[in-house]
């Protein structure tokens, strides 16, 4: 299905229009839904209100939300450099497909072992150390693994250097999300989809502008110069400690992950969804810049396909409220699952490079809605004293195994058989999740 001779290239024009068509229909479908108004002064009057307002009767801590917002756009910033551009980057300097599947496995996989460990380590030190500093060496250590690979070593030694990009820089978003759901917990409400959507409207805006960069070493010192405003917000937002629990709750952050699994049937479910659904997407996400290739796409092009996925998930943020109340967060997740099944699916029947552009707005009702609506879905099935327990488990299932095993299988895939049977291994799995979360409709009656 898919060449390398560019006989399926578009041409720049082509390019543009789709971005423009499928841009302005996502926003004019916004527009229609949220009654916006056209002017310019209307325009910061809606993104204002999407900041400060959850679309229900809570009202928002202003200050905090604005911060919040500010370190989730930070964050999906660096996040396109490391996540979106890696693969180009490391194959630029001279790796092979299945040596970057490894090195992206190893990366992932490490937060498996790791998220948990901090995990516990914040139970059980919540007093003492906050997540402000946490998050801070994290973003130090991120930033000295940059520099390391910027030296361009081999790979024994970049093996090392993503041994530590997945302790770190995988690591911590799973602890800036956790701090949504304590600070919520605390009565300090933070509007966490309208965040996560300004969060995506950040990478879509990076993941273009990133695009026009060829080399790795620009790539890589603008990763590192990115690291830097993240850090100084983190020192500078709230400090965080935890919650306080009474103390006759025995078991308060004593139940082991696999504990929690057992007492949260529908949590267990949601986790193995998770991971058969991220297997299939990263799979597909890794290399899926070797899909505009074969089409006769380049880095460029490419860029142009993160700025359409990314800037659809802004959407979901918005209409996440309404989407909740309308089908209740159970039925939202299956159906964030389906369509970023579809979103495979198409991709891998995608003629060429329009078709390709267009699918990934699909994103917007696919992981949009998971990564604006996971969050409350464990606020919604669990106590607040497991949020950063639970919260960093579901960071473990998508970065850690989901992405690790995907990036492992995608790359060993590729490298020995072709690249459509990759994207149709990755539908099939997706597939699976898809009827995993299904089957634990019996513990979601009141979701």
């Amino acid at each position: 299905m898919y060449s390398t001779n560019g006989k399926h290239s578009n041409s720049p024009a082509d390019e543009l229009l789709c971005l423009f068509i499928i841009t302005l229909l996502i926003n004019c479908y916004v527009t229609i839904i949220m009654n916006s108004h056209t002017s310019i002064s209307g325009i910061f009057l809606w993104c204002r209100n999407i900041i400060l307002v959850t679309g229900s009767k809570v009202q928002v801590d202003k200050r905090l939300n604005v911060q919040y917002v500010l370190i989730q756009c930070s964050y999906y910033a660096v996040c396109t450099c490391f996540v979106a551009y890696m693969v180009p980057v490391l194959q630029k300097q001279g790796f092979s497909n299945s040596e970057i599947g490894m090195l992206l496995g190893i990366r992932a996989l490490l937060s498996v072992i790791f998220q948990p460990l901090f995990a516990n380590f914040m139970d059980k030190y919540n007093k003492k150390i906050s997540f402000n500093l946490l998050i801070a060496v994290m973003i130090i250590v991120s930033m000295l693994m940059t520099v390391a690979q910027l030296m361009n070593p081999g790979f024994l030694w970049m093996s090392v250097i993503f041994v530590f990009y997945g302790i770190f820089s995988f690591g911590m978003i799973s602890f800036i999300d956790a701090m949504s759901t304590l600070y919520f917990h605390m009565g300090r409400k933070i509007n966490y989809p309208a965040a996560r959507g300004f969060g995506s409207l950040s990478y879509a805006v990076s993941a273009l502008l990133v695009g026009l960069l060829v080399e790795p070493a620009t790539i890589l010192i603008l990763q590192l110069v990115l690291f830097v405003p993240l850090l100084i917000l983190i020192l500078n937002i709230d400090t965080l400690k935890g919650i306080e629990h009474p103390t006759d709750e025995a078991d308060q952050g004593n139940l082991s992950f696999f504990e929690l699994m057992k007492k949260f049937p529908l949590f267990k479910i949601f986790l193995i969804t998770i991971i058969l659904c991220f297997i299939g997407k990263e799979m597909t996400s890794n290399f899926l810049i070797d899909v505009y290739t074969s089409l006769g796409g380049s880095s460029k092009t490419y860029g142009v396909g993160m700025f359409i996925l990314a800037m659809s998930e802004v959407p979901a943020a918005i209409l996440f409220i309404k989407l909740t109340n309308k089908l209740g967060i159970y039925r939202l997740m299956i159906l964030s699952f389906s369509f970023a099944t579809l979103r495979v699916l198409l991709i891998l029947l995608a003629p060429n490079l329009f078709v390709l552009n267009a699918v990934q707005a699909l994103q917007m009702l696919g992981h949009g809605l998971f990564w604006a609506g996971n969050v409350q879905f464990i606020r919604t099935i669990l106590p607040a004293k497991y949020a950063v327990k639970a919260q960093a488990a579901v960071g473990v299932c998508y970065l850690g195994v989901g992405s690790g095993v995907g990036s492992i299988i995608g790359g060993f895939i590729l490298e020995n058989t072709s690249l459509t049977f990759m994207l149709l291994v990755s539908f099939i799995l997706s597939v699976l999740g898809i009827i995993v979360l299904y089957s634990g409709k019996k513990y979601a009656k009141d979701l």
